[in-house]
């Protein structure tokens, strides 16, 4: 049995995501997607590229507990592999990319801590 890699409660919640990468010294690309899941650590989300790992992303993600704001973050990519189908097949031009927030004001940590304890009490579920 694989040993618990988490520190965090990590939750299976799709949310909107928009995220912002640089394809250039003067350019960054836009685009919008959904989180797969979530913990105060991190999350992962499904994007239409390949990144590398230490590769820098801006998100900006609406929560329902601050329906009416984008909250921006920052992540570092900790790894981004093809999507595979239930039958081990890759799933062109779809990635599920690993991201650990960095930078993360305490604000910012405080309103995904509550965001997850909001899930956990309201739908149940979470997992470790």
């Amino acid at each position: 049995m694989e040993e618990e890699r988490r520190k965090s409660v990590r939750i299976k919640k799709v949310l909107v995501v928009r995220y912002g990468y640089c394809i250039d010294k003067d350019e960054k690309k836009w685009d919008i997607t959904a989180i797969r899941d979530i913990s105060e650590m991190g999350m992962r989300i499904t994007t239409h590229r390949q990144f590398s790992p230490n590769d820098i992303i801006t998100f900006l993600i609406k929560i329902p507990t601050r329906p009416l704001e984008w909250i921006e973050f920052t992540g570092r990519v900790m790894g981004s592999e093809e999507l595979k189908t239930i039958f081990g097949e890759d799933v062109a031009g779809t990635h599920i990319t690993r991201v650990e927030f960095i930078n993360l004001e305490e604000g910012q940590k405080e309103l995904i801590r509550e965001y997850i304890t909001w899930f956990l009490i309201k739908k149940g579920g979470g997992q470790k």
